[in-house]
């Protein structure tokens, strides 16, 4: 997949119709925020192919109809400031808003070096995910204040999990491979920092309002 980042080089008459509209709507809605500078509004220019699509949905937890005509990936970080505001400021409201209409996909992308929580709570809730409690553990993580090992047994209490076979998931290193293959997946797809987006393979990095993402999604839906 091709990127293209406002301030490139690349000739407009190169880029599809679609993300000339795409990129009008990112930059009215301001200078997007993420965890790193190179998070700041960036577009992917083009679409990530079938073959990634639906190889990025295939083992990730997600919801709404697989056959939905938008996919949509956030690749996330548990720790990360921005993740959370994103999910303060915007989740709810686009599950609710789009909930049948769109196939929403959740990739793991810590940031080890410096959030040593990250990839413990990522395991964590692909260890719910086990018991099929990946999002009501999905919810605690991303609302709560902070992250620990006490934190997340506590959690596994409240959504009813088997703490016995939770704490067995949490230290046999099963879902270690998957979240290395997340990470890799995404700075193959053009992920520097989180959060980071694609629709329909359409990148979109940086903490984002809600309406930057309805408008894409619409655009998707009305093609």
């Amino acid at each position: 997949m091709k990127n293209i980042n406002l301030g490139s080089d690349s000739s407009p008459r190169s880029w599809p119709i679609r993300q000339i509209v795409l990129g009008l709507i990112l930059l009215g809605s301001g200078i997007a925020l993420g965890y790193t500078a190179r998070d700041l509004v960036s577009i992917g220019g083009g679409s990530a192919s079938s073959a990634d699509l639906n190889a990025s949905g295939k083992d990730d937890p997600s919801w709404g109809p697989a056959d939905a005509k938008v996919t949509m990936i956030e690749f996330g970080d548990f720790e990360c400031p921005y993740c959370k505001q994103w999910y303060e400021t915007v989740y709810a409201k686009l599950q609710a808003n789009y909930g049948t209409k769109i196939h929403f996909v959740f990739r793991d992308f810590p940031l080890v070096s410096i959030h040593p929580d990250a990839k413990p709570a990522a395991v964590a809730a692909n260890c719910a995910g086990d018991q099929g409690r990946y999002w009501d553990y999905f919810q605690l993580l991303y609302g709560g204040t902070n992250l620990s090992a006490t934190v997340y047994q506590t959690y596994a209490q409240e959504v009813g999990l088997n703490l016995a076979s939770f704490n067995g998931c949490l230290k046999s290193g099963k879902y270690d491979k998957e979240i290395s293959l997340d990470t890799q997946d995404g700075e193959r797809l053009g992920v520097n920092g989180v959060p980071a987006f694609l629709i329909n393979g359409t990148l979109i990095s940086g903490l984002q309002p809600y309406a930057t993402f309805q408008q894409a999604i619409d655009a998707e839906l009305n093609q």
